[in-house]
């Protein structure tokens, strides 16, 4: 289903209510899809003397849709002040057809700046349902962005291949003043269209979560969230100038060089192309405690952004809870047993 949302504040939304709420939607959008786009749209507090396009959110991210996986592309900005004079942002979702997304490069669809809304004008409204997204080519050439900032575009294969690996996604840690989209933008393009849409990317850091398509981010080392994260997090990759890249050499070449990368059974009689075999995706990374790595972060309310604006929400299952200690597997077994002993006395009272 091709639809999109747009959430901000207003004196009134589009389903009752006021502050946060639902600008405009597709016409004929269920309420539960409204509803948990909704969820989507929350932007975390930045760090001090961030800039609005620092503090802005650009992300696709997978949601559970009629029991199938759908793709949602976001761009989440600040906007100024609301109707009552308190901080503003506008969130614009769109969710993609499979078509769009065969057709799209993830953060190509995102770089398309006059397809998303910087403000919200007049009255909450239905919108009409817009033509199916033209053809958008990812990044094609070798990562000159990451050759710039760390001397070596074979950095970006490494930081790919590790981030692809990640069972709950990976923050891909970068120094300020470093263009995050670009470096982004070279990232996705780095894999067979295919295994783009097998992950999630954004800009700014999302919660990290065991998901069917994690969440690769290039963040700013100054983000709240980074510097509150456990050290040594498994889910943090920082990539380092003058270090010598650790990567398949099909993805170095892809990198460096800008070959094209296919699966081993297209590759044969191929020009310009290499082999490339996606490397296997570990399990969720165990965090000192046995917690998982949503409860290892910090609550909600210690990284939230101007009154209203709540952190991003994800709206698929977390991690499992770590199973119990032996301490308290010792006293469900004594328990159990002084159960099994009262009924044994009763019985034999009874006979």
């Amino acid at each position: 289903m091709r639809c999109e949302l747009v959430h901000t504040s207003l004196p009134r939304g589009l389903d009752g209510g006021t502050g946060f709420v639902v600008a405009g939607r597709t016409g004929g959008m269920p309420r539960t899809l409204s509803d948990a786009l909704a969820d989507l749209s929350g932007l975390t507090e930045a760090w001090p003397g961030a800039s609005d396009w620092d503090r802005t959110l650009r992300a696709t991210r997978p949601i559970e849709w009629r029991g199938e996986v759908a793709w949602v592309a976001s761009v989440i900005r600040p906007c100024g002040l609301d109707h009552t004079g308190r901080g503003n942002r506008i969130a614009h979702h769109r969710m993609l057809e499979p078509a769009e997304i065969r057709a799209c490069d993830p953060v190509s669809l995102l770089l398309d700046h006059e397809r998303w809304m910087a403000s919200w004008k007049g009255d909450p409204r239905e919108l009409d349902a817009e033509p199916s997204l033209p053809t958008l080519v990812g990044h094609q050439g070798p990562a000159q962005a990451w050759q710039s900032a760390f001397g070596d575009a074979g950095m970006a294969a490494e930081m790919v291949e590790q981030a692809y690996r990640s069972g709950v996604g990976a923050w891909i840690v970068v120094p300020p003043g470093v263009d995050r989209l670009a470096l982004l933008h070279q990232l996705a393009g780095l894999l067979p269209h295919e295994n783009r849409w097998k992950r999630g990317w954004s800009t700014r850091p999302l919660r990290p979560v065991a998901d069917p398509a994690p969440v690769i981010a290039v963040v700013d080392e100054r983000e709240p969230l980074v510097c509150a994260a456990p050290p040594n997090a498994a889910w943090i990759l920082v990539p380092r100038a003058g270090e010598a890249p650790k990567a398949s050499e099909a993805m170095l070449r892809r990198a460096r060089e800008g070959v094209r990368l296919t699966e081993p059974a297209k590759a044969r009689g191929a020009s310009a192309t290499v082999a490339w075999q996606p490397p296997e995706r570990l399990g969720a990374p165990a965090v000192p405690g046995g917690a998982s790595p949503q409860a290892a972060m910090p609550p909600a309310a210690e990284v939230a952004g101007p009154a209203g604006m709540a952190p991003p929400s994800t709206i698929r299952v977390e991690l499992e809870p770590a199973p119990a200690s032996g301490f308290k597997a010792m006293w469900w077994l004594l328990g159990a047993g002084l159960v099994l002993g009262v009924l044994a006395l009763l019985w034999r009272a009874a006979a």
